[in-house]
């Protein structure tokens, strides 16, 4: 059965092609020397079955749109969507550009197009990447076909149906002992040099981050995005916005040992409560594998930064402070923690954090 003057057309084109049929649609018309008239096409896109490019020109007929927003690339919608993303998640930008950078071989390709298949051959060409990384591609696909939903780019989300290949992994987590925490107390006390510490970071006084991130409890990202402004050191209590999650909004008790910490680090002045070199913001990038990394390991420790939020939680769990309240303090979801405790709540926080000793 023939369509109708202006709906579209499908057409098998020669060759040995993955995606054979070609979907076409009318965008105008023009007229001949002759005084006839030529109808003018555009390209709706490319389909490996005949079915799918009838219901694909179906589709359009049923609610045209935009052609320019359906012909962009994975790397377009990309760059449309990131922006509000990172204002909101600004903590997020670094493992969802890592992200980005892990789909290269579709960058290039119309979302439209994308199907599981391909996207699973991004995870497979991954190779060793942990199961963490590649469950974070897979997000990033999600984020970028439920953005190309919302704005009717693509109809559906292939990525749903990506699977996971790498083996999950144990993390090897370690506490600081009492003697590495004595150790940084030294450090930051300017009673033990810092023997391999990068020189462009001299004088930021990292060390006392450290510290402050085993004192707190606060994840690195946390602590990157903190200002000055953020700490209310009177009340003893860190205002945390937070990125990640609901629960991430929250405020963070401050232990009484890392006071005199927290009040050198504002005396510096600035916005950041941790600066870069240059003045700006210090990076994740730049803390711990420009710094953390190449530091710890001259004062005989061997450490991720996470551990420090580990060793945090084992010690208010040795402590003996309830569950719930170490839930929230540290920014995990556990039912209603998050509606139990509130701003009036911070002094019964600071008590249970105050439990807290390291023994140095």
């Amino acid at each position: 059965m023939r369509n109708p003057n202006g709906y579209g057309g499908v057409s098998r084109l020669p060759g040995n092609r993955r995606r054979p049929y070609r979907v076409r649609i009318t965008t105008g018309w023009d007229t001949r020397s002759d005084g006839t008239d030529l109808q003018q096409f555009t390209t709706l896109g490319y389909y490996e079955t005949r079915s799918e490019a009838m219901i694909a020109l179906a589709e359009y007929n049923r609610g045209p749109y935009d052609l320019g927003n359906r012909s962009m690339t994975f790397a377009q919608v990309y760059e449309r969507w990131r922006p509000e993303y990172f204002q909101k998640y600004p903590s997020t930008q670094r493992v969802t550009e890592s992200a980005m950078a892990l789909c290269r071989p579709i960058w290039n390709v119309p979302l439209r197009e994308l199907r599981t298949g391909e996207l699973q051959e991004v995870i497979r060409l991954m190779g060793d990447k942990s199961r963490g990384y590649q469950s974070k591609v897979r997000s990033l696909m999600h984020m970028l076909f439920r953005w190309g939903m919302s704005r009717g780019i693509v109809d559906r989300d292939w990525s749903q149906f990506v699977e996971l290949t790498a083996e999950e992994r144990e993390t090897r987590r370690r506490v600081f002992t009492p003697q590495e925490i004595r150790i940084l107390w030294e450090v930051w006390r300017g009673e033990r040099p810092l023997p391999t510490e990068p020189e462009r970071f001299r004088g930021l006084g990292l060390t006392g981050s450290v510290l402050l991130l085993l004192y707190t409890g606060l994840r690195v990202g946390e602590l990157l995005e903190l200002r000055r402004q953020d700490v209310k050191l009177r009340e003893r209590y860190i205002d945390l916005r937070g990125t990640k999650t609901r629960a991430a909004r929250r405020q963070v008790p401050l232990h009484r040992q890392i006071l005199p910490v927290m009040e050198r680090m504002i005396s510096r002045g600035g916005d950041n409560l941790l600066p870069a070199p240059d003045g700006g913001k210090l990076t994740y990038a730049q803390y711990k594998y420009g710094w953390f990394d190449k530091t710890l390991p001259g004062l005989g420790m061997d450490h991720t930064p996470h551990d420090t939020r580990h060793t945090f939680v084992s010690a208010l769990d040795s402590a003996g402070v309830r569950r719930g309240a170490v839930m929230f303090i540290v920014g995990h979801s556990q039912r209603d923690v998050t509606d139990r405790y509130t701003h009036k709540d911070i002094p019964e926080l600071i008590g249970e954090v105050d439990k807290i000793s390291y023994d140095c």
